[in-house]
């Protein structure tokens, strides 16, 4: 039987009680074109003299509102714990507690009641903050005690320490006097006046817009720019393109206000190619049935666009003999033999960019029922690449999807990875063609950095061309993995030693309860 540690918590009217509603803000632009972004927003809450900031992509901010003082009794020596804020928290938080005795005693558990943290402090008689620093604990209970009364509060740590948890005394306030807890954290309580002030890089540099607003629920707060002409143009929109085996002719809409524009096959405009005021752009002397990006930005005395992201691919070939062979070879409730990176010829077709896949072949639907009939009961997604076919097919068994016993399985034609989350987590990983004496013999380790969403477009298996977001991590991890073998990449490739500072990294899920990707 597992032992339950109770906490006991007295029940009680006090002068002060404080009751709390949480509201959601958040912010945009209007404005006259579409390129302008919220750098950041400063909140500063004109009564208390407290004040925060979020910065871009963050669009909202989450606050524990102080709704008002009741006094529903005369008992001015109970104790009144407010709850801590932020919470969650990641890196600290911030306790108000309502002290009439000179002195407190403070215990910290973890959620499963063992006493982590113990310590006694003197207080003032009113008001008192104190600031907690967590551990490596997610969730924390903090109970208070001043020898007459005890009250308890729950917190929760979403944040990441190796260090051991504390709880420091910060300051006293009078009771009634207006709070003044700046190095405390914000704060907001109900009918306080808040002014929110907006930066945004433009062609003249930074502009700012101030709203002031007192919030009782929650809102979206919108800056005004519309007034601010002299911006950088609108992103190019895609018209039409076309292709041949070895050629592809790509055309965009004209900008008003572009000076001209820019094109890249990467990401990067700094080392992008003037096209001049040209809208269209012909690449040839291309490879027959790959995908090709293209990035084009519009730009003007003030700057560039956000970049316009094509993907197009050239006219893809038939099936080879020696394909339709290898898939012919057995009926569609068996096995295709495994292609394996430690084996020769196994990892020349492992290694090897595939192409794309015509619809219509005639010998597709047997393709894709052998690799399913392959990959059931052994793993979770498997590439055709790996029962020696370089052509861009996948099945994906779908986390994100079903019951909690059944998650489907779907075939994929053609996908193509178009954007990725700029935060990674570096996660256990496998693969069906990674054998373990591999493993042991090229001392390979089980992990790769993935991104925690993907932007994805593929062709399904009724001929839909679909673009999707993949946001649950699991099934985005798989996606990434089936589609690296797509292009010749393992898994261990994703274990870089340095990571691009562009990116934010993340302790990966364990995928407790989850088969393993391979």
């Amino acid at each position: 039987m597992k032992k339950v540690l109770l906490f006991p918590v007295s029940v009680f009217m006090c002068l002060f009680a404080y009751a709390q509603a949480e509201i959601v803000l958040s912010f945009e632009i209007s404005q006259s074109g579409s390129q302008l972004l919220l750098d950041s927003v400063l909140i500063e809450n004109q009564t208390n003299s407290t004040d925060t900031i979020i910065r871009w992509p963050k669009n909202s901010l989450t606050i524990d509102v102080l709704t008002g003082i009741e006094s529903n009794s005369a008992d001015v020596n109970s104790l009144q714990v407010m709850q801590n804020y932020p919470n969650p928290f990641d890196e600290k938080t911030y306790i108000n507690v309502y002290n009439p005795t000179n002195e407190i005693s403070i215990n910290v558990y973890d959620i499963s009641g063992k006493l982590i943290l113990k310590e006694k402090m003197p207080t003032n008689s009113g008001i008192n903050s104190f600031v907690f620093t967590p551990g490596a604990d997610t969730h924390y209970l903090v109970s208070f005690n001043n020898g007459k009364s005890e009250q308890t509060i729950k917190m929760l740590h979403n944040g990441r320490s190796n260090r051991e948890c504390k709880i420091e005394y910060l300051s006293f306030e009078k009771v009634l006097t207006k709070k003044n807890i700046k190095e405390a954290g914000f704060t907001y309580s109900e009918n306080e006046i808040l002014n929110f002030t907006s930066y945004t890089s433009a062609c003249l540099g930074v502009e700012t817009v101030t709203v002031s607003d007192s919030p009782v629920i929650s809102d979206t707060i919108t800056f005004d720019y519309t007034d601010l002409m002299d911006i950088q143009p609108d992103k190019p929109e895609f018209l039409t393109t076309q292709v041949t085996t070895s050629e592809i002719i790509w055309n965009w809409s004209a900008v008003n206000g572009a000076d001209g524009y820019k094109y890249n096959t990467i990401n990067d405009y700094e080392t992008a190619t003037d096209n001049g005021a040209v809208s269209e752009l012909e690449l040839s002397e291309l490879s027959a049935g790959l995908n090709y990006h293209l990035f084009v930005w519009a730009y003007n005395e003030c700057g560039q666009s956000f970049p316009l992201h094509i993907v197009e691919a050239t006219t893809t070939t038939a099936l080879e003999i020696d394909e339709n062979n290898l898939i012919v070879s057995g009926t569609a409730g068996q096995d295709f033999e495994l292609m394996y990176i430690c084996e020769q010829p196994d990892s020349i077709v492992l290694r090897n960019q595939s192409l794309n896949v015509n619809l219509e072949e005639d010998n597709l639907q047997l393709l894709i029922d052998r690799m399913k009939t392959t990959v059931l009961g052994e793993g979770v997604g498997i590439a055709a690449p790996q029962i020696g076919i370089n052509r861009n097919v996948i099945w994906v068994q779908r986390y994100d999807k079903g019951t909690i016993m059944i998650k489907p399985w779907e075939v994929y034609f053609n996908p193509v990875i178009t954007a990725y989350s700029d935060t990674i987590a570096y996660r256990d990983d496998g693969c069906l063609s990674v054998s373990g004496d591999c493993v042991s013999q090229y001392d390979i380790v089980g992990k790769s950095y993935r991104s925690v969403w993907i932007d994805v477009q593929y062709y399904d298996i009724n001929g839909n061309f679909v673009k999707e977001r993949i946001s649950q991590p699991y099934t985005a991890h798989i996606f990434q993995h089936e589609i690296d073998h797509l292009n010749g990449i393992m898994y261990f490739d994703r274990q870089v030693e340095e990571v691009p500072g562009k990116f934010v990294i993340i302790d990966g899920d364990s995928y407790e309860g989850l088969p393993p990707i391979d």
